[in-house]
């Protein structure tokens, strides 16, 4: 019996489940070492304020000096349910995650590798509170190896 694991498919975990209160900002992904990225966030209550994602490159893993990115996403319906959203295209500015319409929802956020440049590999989703919000969400991310091996390539090197 043939195992993938880790080789069609690096998984990482970004930021662990947990209640964000401020600016969440994840590792950034190497975009030159994989093809295709997609970050999962996986939400739970929204309470009562709504945050806004983005999606940031800059030249380093921490996500400093970043640049927003235009990206597409999409939405799944309610926990326990087996339907995805369309997929929608978001501007830089990104999307407001509201507090009614998002909770305990999952945002699939999809980044082509070769939409970004040598000069800003690094690829990440970040949540900006706007001063009220508290949420619970997990962040991860799914990476497609451009050359897939026994042992993964590192994503946040």
């Amino acid at each position: 019996m043939a195992t993938l694991y880790g080789q069609e498919y690096h998984i990482v975990p970004l930021v662990a489940a947990q209640q964000l209160t401020a600016i969440t900002t994840g590792p950034g992904i190497n975009s030159g070492l994989f093809g295709h990225i997609q970050f999962v966030i996986a939400l739970g209550d929204c309470a009562t304020a709504s945050f806004t994602l983005t999606v940031e490159c800059s030249a380093v893993t921490a996500l400093t000096t970043t640049t927003a990115l235009a990206f597409n996403y999409r939405v799944s319906a309610a926990a326990g349910t087996d339907t995805m959203g369309a997929v929608t295209a978001a501007t830089s500015s990104g999307i407001v995650l509201t507090h009614t319409a998002y909770d305990n929802m999952i945002v699939l956020v999809d980044i082509d590798s070769a939409e970004l440049t040598a000069a800003k590999p690094y690829v990440g989703v970040v949540m900006t509170d706007p001063g009220t919000a508290t949420a619970y969400a997990a962040i991860l991310a799914i990476c497609k190896p451009r050359y897939p091996q026994a042992v993964p390539t590192l994503a946040l090197t």
